[in-house]
């Protein structure tokens, strides 16, 4: 599975869209006509073209087609190519893009490949691409092509995102520079024996005090030549601290081809030289230490053990590192209103320690009213490391402030809302975020947790029956009169009334794990865990019933 945004571009799917693309930006590119017709998009064979061209017909988008070859294979395509031609100048690179791949089929053609969901990926993410640039640069079609054509090229510096799909079993392909920061149980270093390409083309160095540049071989400043050894020198450094960097992703296993022919200086060769140094078998002795020379190194090879036992452990490893060690306890949400809903039992208390319960009836009305208006299931549309509806980084905000704000006084709250509206991206939720903040701080259990023994953003974990480890933080924990501890968690669905109940119930098996856990490490009960709905105007608290276990 390819990962990197630069390796995506060289997808067959995505060439033969940019193709289509080129075809449409130019019309006078018959190489990128010619390209597109034999691609899956139109599907025209050899023969096609063969019989257009006996017709007389040109590939040239602007060419009519001759008399009577309307209909052909060949006709339909251009026919329609030219259409699009048309429309582009009014459309975006991504709307062109999108409306080529829902026209032509290509996510269903995809189905038919090995990997159906991979191809679905890449087409996804280049028309994405495609429309945060036109966000940015707003140009044409022919402007994005261009840097399309710069984010696989080699040697070139663009932003190398992993593309967050890792739910299958595969070997991810992706380039050094997208595997920086990541480790992984088994890493083979490929193109080991390719050459470095030197620069072609225009090439600029900037030297203490000017620059050099040369245009061609024949064209370039007196002193560029002074400058090239230099700049050769760093590129060789560069690649030196990326072979570095590559191999050192490596956890367990590290795989390496040393195979080098000629004298190619490649990175295969530098790692045999650094071999042939120490070949002869000398590794020198840690300093301090005394000896009567160098330790030879073992030549004995061990053999490889037998196939069945080395397919069982492979198979046993594969079987291990698939199930999870960890579990969350935020990933122990309930049913979601919006899929199923039944009325819980709840009860609603107005202070901490209440005895009086309040049962809470909900009318076929207020079920209806729960289910549509209560947070909701997830956005597909969003990535994969979002949930909720409106605002995953609103509620983030809000409880980023709630970790560092003064709980008796609210001292320090704007500064703290208007660092964690920037370290979110919501600078313009602000002053909703301010609101939602002063509702949970004014709520009756915040008022009676900052008044007593409490923590903040509580790590808590423990050991299941069958070896896993279930684990969360708790957003408020604080010890009551009696001794006991009260979990406490801030919610910020967008939820009417009518619709916290049935958000209790879809919680409420996160808090008892939490429940749980701190009950197994102070070896005592704890009280029932307390939700706090913020709200812009009063905050809800509502208790998880003992009857909800």
């Amino acid at each position: 599975r390819t990962e990197s945004s630069s390796l995506v571009y060289h997808a067959d799917e995505v060439r033969d869209l940019f193709a289509a693309a080129r075809a449409i930006a130019d019309p006078s590119d018959g190489f990128a006509l010619v390209t597109t017709l034999r691609s899956p998009l139109f599907g025209c064979g050899d023969d096609d073209l063969w019989t257009w061209k006996r017709a007389h017909g040109s590939f040239n988008l602007m060419a009519p087609a001759p008399e009577g070859q309307e209909a052909h294979p060949v006709g339909v395509a251009i026919s329609y190519l030219r259409r699009l031609h048309r429309d582009s100048r009014w459309m975006t690179p991504s709307e062109i893009l999108g409306r080529l791949a829902v026209d032509r089929r290509m996510f269903e053609v995809g189905v038919l490949g090995p990997r159906a969901r991979d191809s679905w990926r890449r087409l996804r993410f280049v028309i994405d691409q495609a429309r945060a640039w036109s966000e940015v640069e707003h140009g044409g079609l022919r402007s994005y092509l261009a840097w399309a054509g710069a984010q696989s090229a080699e040697g070139s510096r663009v932003a190398e995102s992993v593309l967050p799909e890792s739910d299958a079993d595969s070997v991810r392909i992706m380039t050094v520079h997208a595997a920086k920061g990541l480790e992984f149980p088994m890493v083979v270093l490929s193109g080991m024996t390719a050459a470095p390409m030197h620069g072609k083309g225009v090439r600029l160095f900037w030297p203490a005090g000017g620059y050099s540049v040369s245009l061609s071989k024949d064209l370039q400043t007196g002193d560029f030549q002074d400058q090239l050894p230099l700049d050769e020198q760093m590129s060789s450094f560069e690649r030196l601290r990326l072979m570095y960097v590559a191999s050192t992703r490596a956890r367990d296993h590290l795989v390496v081809s040393m195979h080098r022919s000629g004298p190619r200086d490649t990175n295969a060769r530098r790692l045999g030289d650094v071999h042939a140094e120490t070949a002869a078998g000398a590794v020198p002795l840690p300093a301090g230490e005394t000896g009567s020379g160098p330790t030879p190194l073992s030549s004995a090879v061990t053999p490889p053990p037998d196939f069945d036992t080395w397919l069982a452990g492979v198979q046993g490893s594969a079987e291990a590192s698939r199930a999870h060690p960890a579990f969350s306890a935020s990933g122990l949400e309930g049913t979601d209103p919006d899929a199923e809903w039944s009325p819980p039992d709840v009860t609603v208390a107005a202070r901490p320690g209440a005895d009086a319960e309040v049962a809470t009836e909900v009318t076929p009305a207020d079920e209806a009213l729960a289910s549509g208006a209560a947070k909701g299931g997830r956005d597909v549309e969003l990535p994969a490391w979002s949930k909720g509806r409106y605002g995953s980084a609103i509620g983030r905000a809000v409880h980023g402030v709630l970790q560092v704000v003064d709980l008796s006084t609210g001292d320090g709250l704007e500064d703290a809302v208007a660092a964690q509206s920037v370290a979110e991206g919501v600078v313009e939720f602000a002053s909703l975020i301010t609101a939602l903040v002063r509702s949970a701080l004014d709520s009756d259990v915040v008022r009676r947790a900052a008044a007593r023994e409490h923590w903040r953003e509580s790590y808590v974990g423990m050991v299941q029956d069958d070896g896993t480890v279930l684990e969360g933080f708790v957003d408020l924990i604080y010890r009551e009169d009696d001794g006991s501890l009260v979990i406490v968690d801030y919610k910020t669905d967008d939820a009417p009334d009518a619709a916290l109940p049935a958000r209790v119930a879809y919680y409420s098996p996160q808090l008892k794990a939490y429940q749980l856990i701190v009950e197994q490490a102070v070896g005592g009960p704890a009280a029932a865990p307390m939700l706090v709905f913020a709200r812009e105007t009063s905050a809800r608290t509502q208790e998880v019933s003992s009857r909800q276990r």
